[in-house]
C-alpha cells in the first residue's frame, strides 16, 4: 500500500460517508421525488450510485493491473442505467444503504492495496474517444469519486 492510494481511499470514503448523510437526512415524500440530470427518483438514483462500483471496479482495475478497457459502449451504460433507475424507483433506503456501504467498503479496499506505480499507470479509456488516463484520475474523476459527488449535488434537496 502507498501513501497516496490511503489518502484517495480516504477521499472516496469522505465522499461515501457525505451521500450516506445525504441518504439519511431525505423524508420518505422526497425519496420518491423526482430530479436531478436524469429526473430519475432520489432512491432511483441512491440505488445507482451505490450498485455502479462493481462496473466502476471494472475501469479502474483494468488501468491500475494494465489490462485493457472493458468494451462497453455509451449505448451500454446508459440503457443499463435507465433500466436500474426503473427497476429501483421505489426502492428502500435501508437497501440502498446496505449495499452502499457493502461496497463502498470493498473499493476502498481495493484501492487501499494499489502501488503508486499502479496509481500512475494510464491506460485508453474507449469511452473517451481513447482517451489516456490513469488510475488515479479514475478514482478522482468522474468513474469514482466526482461520479459520488455529481449525484449527490444533483439529487433534489434533502428534506
Amino acid at each position: 500500500m502507498s501513501t497516496r492510494a490511503e489518502e484517495w481511499a480516504q477521499r472516496f470514503e469522505e465522499s461515501i460517508k457525505d451521500f450516506e448523510g445525504t441518504i439519511q437526512s431525505c423524508s420518505e415524500e422526497r425519496w420518491c421525488a423526482t430530479g436531478g440530470a436524469e429526473g430519475w427518483t432520489v432512491a432511483a438514483t441512491a440505488q445507482h450510485v451505490a450498485g455502479q462500483f462493481p462496473l466502476e471496479h471494472e475501469y479502474i482495475s483494468a488501468a491500475a493491473e494494465g489490462r485493457q478497457m472493458p468494451a462497453y459502449t455509451w449505448d451500454d451504460i446508459n440503457g443499463k442505467n435507465e433500466r436500474r433507475a426503473a427497476d429501483h424507483n421505489t426502492c428502500k433506503k435501508e437497501d440502498v444503504l446496505k449495499l452502499l456501504r457493502e461496497g463502498s467498503s470493498s473499493m476502498a479496499s481495493y484501492i487501499r492495496g494499489l502501488s503508486d506505480e499502479q496509481l500512475d499507470r494510464t491506460a485508453s479509456l474507449p469511452l473517451a474517444d481513447g482517451a489516456s488516463v490513469t488510475t488515479q484520475q479514475l478514482i478522482e474523476g468522474g468513474v469514482l469519486i466526482d461520479h459520488v459527488r455529481g449525484h449527490m449535488q444533483g439529487m433534489p434537496s434533502a428534506g
